[in-house]
Order: structure tokens, then sequence, then C-alpha cells
């Protein structure tokens, strides 16, 4: 008989050192997309931000479309553990929908961070058909699904009055989001995200449900 237990773990090894290999140029074209969009992540800045050839590199993905989509679904895991999952401690209704607009302000226009995806995606491929768009496209959907989900919770809690129309607030809501991060980075607004969270506050004020 055939003994393939040295075999078996020379492939577990091999593949270990794959996934942690594969990781980190995930990392590195994350962090490199952060700063210079999805379009910017190239397999020569991606080898030499790795210290790895270009074939080495691009081993691991069949083509540079690939590399972008997993480049967003870990843009969407760091997107889940930072904003859902702290909102999912807070109870249901305005106390979780405040958690993740706020827990999404933060990481797109605080200090110390980098550019949302969901946003700057949004407009480095609004015209620009193919998987990597479609892919942006799931993601920003599953975002403001959670969100309108959150509005509804708000409104069945009582926390939000009957008469809000929950894609109305989604909207209001996510056009604020979208103006302090345009204002923030692109003008340079230091005053954006105080105006940001002002505006946010308001809405919720003036949908309140009025308690008896």
């Amino acid at each position: 008989m055939l003994d393939t237990r040295s075999t078996s773990t020379t492939l577990s090894t091999e593949s270990k050192k794959g996934l942690i290999t594969k990781s980190m140029i995930l990392q590195a074209a994350l962090e490199i997309a952060s700063k210079s969009g999805l379009e910017g992540i190239t397999i020569g800045h991606l080898a030499d931000s790795v210290s790895m050839s270009k074939s080495g590199v691009f081993a691991h993905f069949g083509s540079r479309e690939e590399l972008q989509i997993e480049v967003i679904r870990k843009y969407y895991q760091y997107f889940a553990d930072s904003v859902f999952a702290p909102a999912l401690t807070k109870p249901k209704g305005l106390p979780r929908l405040r958690q993740m607009i706020d827990a999404w302000l933060k990481i797109s226009v605080g200090e110390n961070t980098s550019s949302c995806f969901f946003i700057a995606g949004a407009a480095e491929f609004d015209d620009r058909p193919g998987i990597v768009r479609d892919e942006l496209v799931r993601s920003v959907e599953d975002w403001r699904s959670a969100l309108l989900r959150s509005i509804k919770e708000s409104i069945a809690a009582g926390h939000l009055k009957k008469t809000v129309v929950p894609q109305e607030m989604l909207f209001h809501l996510y056009s604020i989001v979208l103006g302090a991060h345009h204002d923030s980075r692109f003008l340079q607004n230091p005053k954006s995200l105080v105006l940001a969270n002002k505006l946010i506050k308001n809405i919720f004020l003036n949908h309140q449900a009025t308690t008896k």
C-alpha cells in the first residue's frame, strides 16, 4: 500500500502557506485601494509592496478583476466587523440604527481612517459595467438593506413615528454620510463630521415618536 501520510502533510503545509501568502497580498491590496482606489491596484505595485515577483502574486488570482473582487470582499468583512458587529450588541430599533450610522461615519470620515469603499467605489465604478461593479453593488445593497431593516425596526419598536417612510429616511441618512465623505476627503473640510452628526441628530429628533 502506498503511504500518503507524508504527502498529505506536505500538501497541508503548502496549502496553509498559500492561504497566509494570499491573505498578506489581499491586505496589501486593500491598503493600496484605500488610498488609490480599486483601479490603483496593479500587479506590479502589489508585487513591490509584498516583496514578491509579479508571477508569484498573479498565481494566487486568476485575473486583476478577481483580485479586485477579493479586495471588495475583504473590505466587506472589515466593514462587518467594524459596523455590523458592534451594532448587534445594541437593542433593536433606534439604538442599533444610531450605532450603525455613527460607526459608518467614523470609518468614512473620522481621523486616521481610510476612504469607505462603498462610497469611493461607487464613484469609481458608477458607469463601468462588469463583475467588479456587480460585487460592489451587492455589498452596497447589503448595507442599505441592513439600514432599511433597522429603520423599520425603529418604527415597529415605537422609537420613530409610524408616519416615517423608511425609504425616505434611508435616502436622507445615506445622503448625509455621502456628503460628509465628499466634503471631508475631497474639500478637506474639518467641520464635515460635526455637521453630519448634527443633521442626523435632527432627523431622529424630528421623527422621534412621542412618549405617552
